[in-house]
């Protein structure tokens, strides 16, 4: 019985030092980290310049050639950019891979494997959609629905939007 009790008292006092110490840890800073503009330099990287002064300067993707369509997303929690790249039977590089940015967090990469047309941050830029298609001709529209998060795609449209398309479609430009 003295063991018990000893043991739950001490496992107690355990778990109280460890939600005090979790507290200290998990606790979110007043002001968090957001972005306020983002800058594309001669080599294509992307510098991502912070509203308390810092900057961060993303790495670029292996075979990058560039990045372009940066844009920060609403009350700079997001930032993202398109990762140009080289690809079979063109002499000009085309924009690949979605790069979203959030401080603090692991870049996230999207992309379906085919040219990324247009792109845009929606629900308060928690995810973002983009149209993809073949680089010459209209053979595949595609629009993705992601969530920023997880990356996870919450909704899709193939093909040319319609009147029975979800409306974040029609946020992006495409070649209807």
């Amino acid at each position: 019985m003295v063991c018990m009790r000893t043991r739950t008292r001490f496992s107690a006092a355990l778990i109280v030092f460890s939600f005090v110490m979790c507290g200290q840890v998990v606790k979110k800073s007043p002001n968090p980290k957001l972005v306020d503009h983002l800058e594309v330099d001669e080599n294509g990287a992307v510098h991502v310049f912070h509203t308390d002064g810092t900057e961060f300067k993303a790495p670029k993707e292996k075979g990058q050639e560039s990045s372009e369509s940066a844009q920060v997303g609403e009350g700079g929690h997001a930032a993202g950019w398109l990762a140009t790249f080289q690809v079979c039977c063109q002499n000009y590089a085309t924009p690949g891979t979605l790069i979203i940015y959030r401080p603090g967090k692991p870049l996230q990469r999207l992309g379906n494997g085919m040219l990324i047309e247009d792109w845009v941050f929606c629900a308060d830029s928690k995810q973002v959609a983009f149209y993809t298609n073949t680089p010459h001709g209209n053979l595949n529209p595609r629009y993705e629905l992601h969530d920023i998060e997880t990356g996870r795609l919450l909704e899709k449209w193939v093909g040319p939007p319609t009147e029975k398309s979800p409306g974040w479609v029609n946020w992006l430009k495409s070649d209807q």
